[in-house]
């Protein structure tokens, strides 16, 4: 990040702490797939506050979880799966409207937060805490979440440590750098939409969603941001070429019959 942005947003942070809350998938469960080509799973008026979450985890010193929704899904075998989120606004229980202005990043790992009968995992419980300090340095982290690679979080409990093993992840727009490299896996078109394909092996898998816009994370109060996710199982690149080339040869052979 350029130097006077990165020590702007350090005083911000400093003098307004965002609160910590549990990773949890309530509403959030895709549920499990086969690899079954067309099982899909949607799941909308979800919503991320602050809309820098996703982006934030890129950085040195990590981000907080809090700014990020968690979701989860299972697959009982292989299969190519297809991610997509789009940013679309909502009105809530309340009646207030959840903003869908958003260009929405996700990345995807292996592994599940804790979840019932477990206590929740979160920012920051001392354990988590720890694991931090040990990995990225004795205070040096605003969280626990990373964007780009594999990390762990735990509970009041100390329970083992819930691991995200880092698969893959893509993002809204056109490529970003902010002055430490350019971040991978832009898809090229700021439509507030984002999609991407999987192959993956049978588990459990995680998905954490959040903004893009690393300066908002000045802005207060910080808005909410409406989600709308859809995973889905697709036919694996063989299957489609088998398809094109079966479609190609009734071309070939119906123009063959109009000659004749």
């Amino acid at each position: 990040m350029r130097n006077t942005f990165k020590y702007a947003l350090l005083l911000v942070g400093m003098t307004s702490l965002p609160a910590m809350a549990h990773i949890g998938y309530g509403g959030r469960d895709f549920g499990t797939f086969t690899a079954t080509p067309g099982a899909t799973s949607t799941i909308i008026n979800q919503s991320f506050t602050g809309n820098h979450g996703w982006i934030d985890g890129t950085d040195a010193d990590w981000g907080d979880s809090h700014r990020l929704r968690a979701y989860k899904f299972s697959l009982t075998e292989e299969a190519d799966v297809s991610i997509t989120f789009s940013g679309l606004s909502f009105v809530n229980s309340a009646g207030a409207t959840v903003l869908g202005d958003t260009n929405p990043g996700f990345s995807l790992y292996s592994g599940l937060a804790h979840i019932a009968p477990f206590a929740a995992d979160y920012d920051s419980a001392p354990g988590s805490i720890a694991i931090r300090d040990a990995v990225g340095g004795v205070g040096l982290t605003e969280g626990s979440f990373r964007t780009l690679t594999d990390w762990s979080i735990t509970n009041d409990n100390n329970d083992p440590a819930s691991v995200f093993t880092y698969i893959g992840s893509a993002y809204d727009g056109s490529s970003i750098d902010y002055g430490t490299g350019v971040i991978p896996g832009a898809d090229g078109l700021a439509d507030h939409m984002v999609s991407q394909v999987f192959h993956l092996t049978a588990g459990d898998y995680s998905i954490f969603v959040g903004g893009t816009d690393y300066f908002s994370s000045g802005v207060t109060p910080l808005p909410a941001y409406g989600l709308t996710g859809v995973v889905s199982v697709v036919p694996e690149p063989e299957t489609y070429a088998m398809l094109l080339a079966g479609l190609g040869l009734l071309g070939f052979s119906a123009r063959r019959r109009q000659a004749v």
